[in-house]
């Protein structure tokens, strides 16, 4: 058991010293040990990739986020497809996601390769190292690749051009060939040619005109433009003078303004107390009004009650308390008369109501 534990993680002692070195020559700014890769570990060999990758080209851009299983795959197919486009360097995801001694390997593929070009530079030039890697490998392998790749695009282009036109070669053979055996004569020949000329020569004639023609309507429009920023300016001036000019009138005006203003402050003030007398004659008259009512209310109990007296009377009910009525027709008398006069006053101050009132 302890063996098939092992083998998956099995690797050589001589690749991981020269892995380690070379990181150490490249600049990687971690520290990795011997014994670093004796366990899985993702993290590292994550960003020992990404940063081998950047160090390879900056302009490859490689998400490295790496929380999920789904993240990690995509980062391994994202950095093994950059560096199979750009280096043509190979990587196996399934030994690079193992994490182990079998990812070693492939990061020795990348390793390599830069440390090859970082040694070479040093011998030659004494460059800083983030200068001399891209050129060193870019230029040494991939100098021509745009030029590569337009001239692939090209032949494809003209592949499929040159398909569409032999598919139709069975549809005007018989007229390509009429027209190789056909002899032309040299009067007929030059006769088209002069016909084309002439015409070429009127279409030459026909653009010179309407070149002129162009150019006297630029004319025309720049004499356009130059009149109106003439009048401009001449109204713009006309406006900074009417400006600086005060009219004759502003002084009334404003003294009339002011007196406006004084009056319109009394109308204000008096159309307040207007309404303030208003709505008190109204609540005076609700309460004569009321007081009307409840005297009448009290007018008709007390007829009610006399001529349910008088039918008990004349039923013979009751009897007839003549000294009782003469005392409530004596002291009601002059009361109803008092009252009577009074819901007149009231009716007549009711209709014919006051039009104005003075201030408060």
């Amino acid at each position: 058991t302890a063996r098939c534990a092992r083998a998956p993680r099995a690797m050589s002692y001589r690749e991981l010293r020269d892995l380690t070195e070379m990181l150490r020559a490249l600049g990687y700014p971690h520290l990795v040990s011997m014994q670093s890769f004796r366990t899985p570990n993702f993290e590292l060999v994550a960003d020992i990739l990404h940063w081998l990758v950047v160090r390879y080209d900056s302009s490859i851009a490689v998400d490295g986020n790496i929380e999920t299983e789904v993240d990690r795959v995509h980062f391994l197919k994202a950095t093994a497809q950059a560096m199979m486009l750009k280096g043509r360097i190979k990587l196996s995801l399934k030994n690079l996601y193992a994490a182990n001694g079998f990812a070693v390997k492939e990061l020795l593929k990348v390793a390599a390769v830069l440390h090859d070009a970082h040694r070479g530079a040093g011998s030659g030039g004494g460059l800083a190292d983030e200068e001399v890697v891209p050129d060193a490998v870019g230029t040494a392998k991939f100098a021509d690749l745009k030029s590569t790749r337009a001239l692939a695009a090209a032949i494809v282009k003209h592949g499929a051009k040159l398909h569409e036109l032999l598919a139709l070669h069975p549809e005007n053979r018989e007229a390509y060939a009429g027209a190789l055996s056909r002899n032309l004569e040299v009067a007929e020949v030059q006769r088209r040619l002069a016909g084309q000329a002439e015409a070429m020569s009127a279409q030459v004639n026909e653009m010179e005109r309407m070149l002129a023609n162009v150019s006297k309507d630029e004319a025309a429009l720049r004499a356009k433009i130059d009149k109106r920023k003439s009048e401009l300016e001449r109204h713009e001036k006309r406006l900074s003078s009417l400006a600086s000019v005060r009219p004759a009138f502003l002084d009334e005006y404003e003294k009339l303004e002011g007196t406006m203003v004084a009056h319109y402050e009394i109308y204000l003030q008096n159309w307040r107390n207007l309404q303030f007398l208003e709505s008190e004659l109204d609540k005076m008259h609700q309460g004569e009004q009321a007081g009307l009512e409840a005297h009448e209310r009290q007018m008709r109990a007390m007829q009610r009650q006399l001529r349910e007296e008088e039918l008990r009377v004349l039923r013979g009910q009751a009897d007839v308390d003549e000294q009782a009525i003469d005392n409530a027709m004596l002291n009601e008398g002059p009361t109803n008369f008092e009252d009577e006069e009074e819901d007149e006053r009231v009716s007549q101050r009711a209709v014919k109501r006051p039009g104005g009132a003075g201030a408060r």
